[in-house]
């Protein structure tokens, strides 16, 4: 399944939303809005290049998976609420987590219990 133009548009909100409300990724994002993004093939895109040279460093470079990791079980709360409002019980995503040269590509299941 492939999400529609209003439902990407939806989750966008909701995870440029995320970004803002949390002290430090707001601190450290050059561009809120790209940070976490839904695409129209329905991957999720994490572009930490999106995040200052000094956040990196402090945080991402020293454990990039642990990162990735991490930053996704703290957004699956809105990944839910996104799921809600779209009246789905679950969704399989494929999620690509990007820094520089470096990538990693997960699936990841969410559902609602």
């Amino acid at each position: 399944m492939n999400f529609n133009e209003e439902q990407i548009k939806s989750f966008n909100r909701l995870s440029g939303s995320f970004v803002s409300s949390n002290k430090y990724l707001s601190q450290a994002a050059t561009d809120h809005e790209r940070l976490i993004t839904l695409n129209h093939d329905s991957q999720l895109i994490f572009n930490f290049n999106c995040l200052t040279e000094a956040y990196q460093r402090k945080f991402i470079l020293n454990n990039f998976e642990l990162y990735c990791t991490s930053l996704f079980i703290a957004i699956r709360p809105r990944i839910l609420t996104f799921l809600k409002n779209e009246g789905l019980t679950g969704f399989t995503f494929d999620s690509i987590y990007i820094l520089g040269q470096l990538r990693v590509e997960r699936i990841e299941k969410v559902s609602i219990r």
